[in-house]
């Protein structure tokens, strides 16, 4: 159960509820008249207000000893309620003393806690009834019908009181977390537009200006300029958005990878992707698939800080490259574990696919798989 709202509005309202009712406390007991014992209402008042004041400057924030304490102070103040009036006073329609002082304890437990935390502190509060009309010297055994409803009910408004604070803090911190996941995905897309904007004046510049001149040389670099055109191409998709929910059997892949390097804390993964890549499901699926294991490899042998994680378009196929800055290991070493065999090459090889393995002793590894043009394996 969480230590405190994520939003502090509702315990801020709480707050103000709180000195609210500790000013209601000081106008009954100087113009109501009904204060028998002056001596024990002042030190309730000054412990009330001292406890008010520390809430204040603690902060907006409530941990489960303040708040068993909040509560333990609003149980007091119910029962000196029935002590500081004259008898029988709780069974008349005079001002209350204590007002809606113990309902704020209540409030500020939903408020934290949630409807459970708020229906809990209003049922102990709501039990402390039958104690104060006790030190109101009303016999319990001689209540009428009406008069033991009215104690019921009272108990049960508290209890009513911390379920509903309680629920509206939960949406409040539901449409705040949403809220925040929306400023998120909004500031990773201006810095994705700013790195495309960075792409585009600099790095796209500069290959237009290499591939023309290559063009010039002769047709004998003109696989080296449609090489240099595709790395354009890829490049720009780098700052594009997700498109629009792709159609049903469809799986933006960009996407899937992008879950898939959320989930791994063991290791720094980044995704560079030039575009969604929207692929049948289950092609899509495979990919992933092969990829988990790879990052599960490194996690378990490479003892990597950093993995890339590389998407680019290879004509009309994909190239997948997963490169770590491991231990790596030599060249002649086998390759061909039971995982890496089982998981990742067969599952290329079914979408008529390669892999090629490049690494050397410290300096990482480096796994690319190629998934040909023309794959329709779903």
């Amino acid at each position: 159960m969480p230590e405190g709202p994520r939003h502090p509005t509702p315990i801020l309202l709480v707050l103000a509820l709180r000195w609210l009712a500790f000013g209601w406390m000081l106008i009954v007991a100087l113009i109501s008249g009904q204060i028998q014992r002056p001596v024990e209402a002042g030190i309730a008042l000054l412990a009330t207000g001292c406890w008010t004041a520390w809430l204040t400057m603690a902060g907006i924030r409530r941990m489960r000893p303040v708040l068993a304490m909040d509560v333990a102070v609003a149980i007091a103040l119910t029962v000196a309620y029935g002590h500081i009036h004259p008898p029988h006073a709780m069974l008349t329609e005079h001002p209350s003393f204590m007002g809606a002082y113990p309902a704020a304890a209540v409030a500020a437990c939903g408020a934290v806690y949630g409807p459970r935390g708020g229906c809990t502190a209003g049922l102990i509060l709501g039990l402390s009834l039958p104690f104060a009309y006790a030190a109101n010297e009303v016999a319990l055994d001689r209540l009428s019908f009406l008069q033991v409803l009215a104690m019921i009910g009272g108990g049960l408004s508290y209890v009513l009181l911390g379920g509903t604070i309680g629920a509206a803090a939960r949406q409040l911190d539901a449409l705040h977390e949403r809220a925040n996941r929306a400023g998120l995905r909004a500031a990773r897309m201006a810095e994705r537009q700013r790195i495309a904007a960075q792409i585009h004046d600099d790095v796209l510049q500069e290959l237009a200006r290499l591939r023309a001149n290559i063009r010039e040389a002769g047709p004998a670099w003109a696989n080296v300029a449609e090489g240099i055109a595709r790395q354009e191409s890829a490049l720009r998709g780098l700052g594009g958005a997700e498109p629009d929910p792709p159609p049903p059997g469809v799986m933006s892949l960009r996407a899937r990878l992008a879950e898939l390097a959320e989930h791994h804390d063991d290791v720094v993964v980044r995704l560079i992707a030039a575009g969604p890549f929207l692929l049948p499901a289950g092609m899509a699926t495979e990919i992933s698939a092969a990829v988990a294991e790879l990052l599960t490899n490194v996690v378990k042998h490479a003892r990597a800080h950093h993995v890339w994680l590389t998407v680019l378009p290879d004509g009309g196929g994909i190239t997948v490259t997963v490169r770590d800055d491991g231990v790596g290991f030599p060249p002649d070493q086998d390759t061909s574990g039971l995982g890496l065999r089982l998981s990742v090459k067969a599952r290329v090889h079914r979408m008529a696919g390669g892999v090629r393995i490049r690494s050397s002793p410290g300096h990482g590894t480096e796994v690319e798989l190629r998934i040909p043009k023309g794959n329709d394996h779903a």
